[in-house]
């Protein structure tokens, strides 16, 4: 590490910390031929005691939080993301994102013991086939990574306690890796699945993890760099105006198929409302909803990488809700649908939706607490019961998903282990 590096790595410290004790976002130039920023939402907590370290073209979204104590630290490497009411708790212990390092809605990082997400510095000592679908991606793109500077993912609503999550892996939405745990690279514990002992997060055989695919490689390759857009556009947004990344109001625009900034449509009115009165919630992009009354604390719709959100009236988001897409995908919700807490919505693609790539919520459904739909058409009076996860489905009206389920293709795959 140059001299320069660790005087921008203070700096944006330093910086970070004036921010928060002034609510403002952090906002800070990386070193200055890069032409790249960071930027925390106003909305995410984040320690006033400089116990965080960032490097540059960081994104931390809304409603995102990092806790530390006395001695612990939170090191933010390059390029890495902290999406929308995502927690990075290291009460107990150090947490280093590496470069690269993607933690989805509503994901936990713990630190019963000290955890790290893509904090390699280069190639592991070992083989499997997921490190050889790593490589075959590198050298078809020789320019984008390198060992030492791979992604790594943590999915929506997962759990990480005291786990080492390598360079190139990921732990997919709603799993859980327990302390001590090491995710090698090349593996992907699979969603809902609760990885216990090393041998389980090692050997496909037990049914918890799979190896990683070049696919794999490439939507994680698309995550780091929406997410590095989004922080140039939005700390550009809070250069020109605070006002703009506050409650309802632009997207950045500057993501490819998503290049114009819009206002979000509430009540059929083009609103922008930097504050949202009782409640804290972010509405951003192009969202058209039939009226706000029923959102509440740490609500996240955010227009900023899909490009259309379509939501009705009369809806009640209890808390901690986040509304995202995929690029070129959108959201569609009904009237009368209710998230319970820590529910989330997120766009996808695939031959089963509508064009190819619209979710879609029906009128009257529930989204239990905790759980999460993804990539899926869910009709009328549904009802998903807390801390299932429903992805690539499509539900009929009046259909009851029991709590704790994993669903995909239609149909029930097996329990949340956890």
């Amino acid at each position: 590490m140059n001299v320069r590096t660790i005087r921008f790595k203070w700096t944006a410290a330093l910086v970070l910390f004036l921010c928060v004790c002034c609510g403002m976002p952090a906002v800070f130039a990386d070193e200055p031929k890069q032409q790249s920023a960071s930027f925390a939402d106003p909305t995410a907590e984040l320690p006033k005691d400089g116990s965080v370290q960032w490097d540059g073209e960081v994104y931390i979204a809304p409603f995102a939080r990092v806790v530390t104590s006395a001695g612990t630290r939170v090191q933010l490497g390059a390029r890495s993301n902290v999406q929308d009411n995502a927690v990075l708790d290291a009460s107990r212990n150090d947490i280093v994102l590496g470069e690269g390092a993607i933690i989805a809605h509503g994901a936990m990082i713990k630190s019963s013991r000290p955890a790290a997400v893509a904090a390699e510095t280069g190639r592991p000592g070992y083989g499997n086939p997921g490190i050889d679908a790593l490589e075959r991606y590198m050298a078809a793109h020789p320019s984008a990574y390198k060992w030492g500077a791979l992604p790594a993912f943590v999915g929506f609503n997962a759990v990480v306690d005291g786990a080492n999550v390598s360079d190139g892996s990921m732990v997919m939405h709603m799993a859980m890796v327990g302390p001590g745990i090491t995710i090698k690279s090349g593996i992907k514990v699979l969603a809902g699945k609760r990885v216990r002992t090393q041998i389980e997060a090692d050997d496909p055989a037990r049914g918890k993890v799979v190896y990683l695919s070049e696919k794999d490689v490439e939507f994680m390759n698309g995550v780091v760099e929406v997410n590095t857009a989004l922080a140039a556009g939005y700390s550009q947004l809070a250069r020109e105006q605070i006002s703009f990344v506050r409650g309802i109001g632009y997207n950045p625009g500057l993501v490819p198929g998503n290049e114009q900034r819009e206002l979000p449509t509430v009540g059929g009115v083009k609103t922008r409302q930097p504050d949202t009165g009782t409640y804290r919630y972010r509405i951003i992009g192009n969202v058209t909803i039939g009226d706000t009354h029923g959102i509440r604390d740490r609500v996240s719709l955010r227009a900023d990488e899909g490009p259309v959100f379509r939501i009705g009236a009369a809806n009640r988001f209890l808390g901690a809700n986040t509304f995202h897409a995929l690029q070129h995908t959108d959201i569609s919700a009904g009237d009368r649908v209710i998230l319970e807490p820590n529910a989330i919505v997120h766009g996808g693609a695939g031959e089963h939706l509508k064009e190819g790539r619209r979710t879609e919520i029906g009128d009257g459904t529930v989204i239990g607490a905790g759980s999460v739909v993804f990539a899926s058409r869910l009709g009328s009076n549904v009802r998903v019961g807390a801390n299932s996860l429903v992805m690539d489905s499509v539900i009929p009206d009046g259909t009851v998903i029991p709590p704790g389920e994993v669903w995909s293709g239609g149909r029930k795959l097996y329990k949340v282990e956890w």
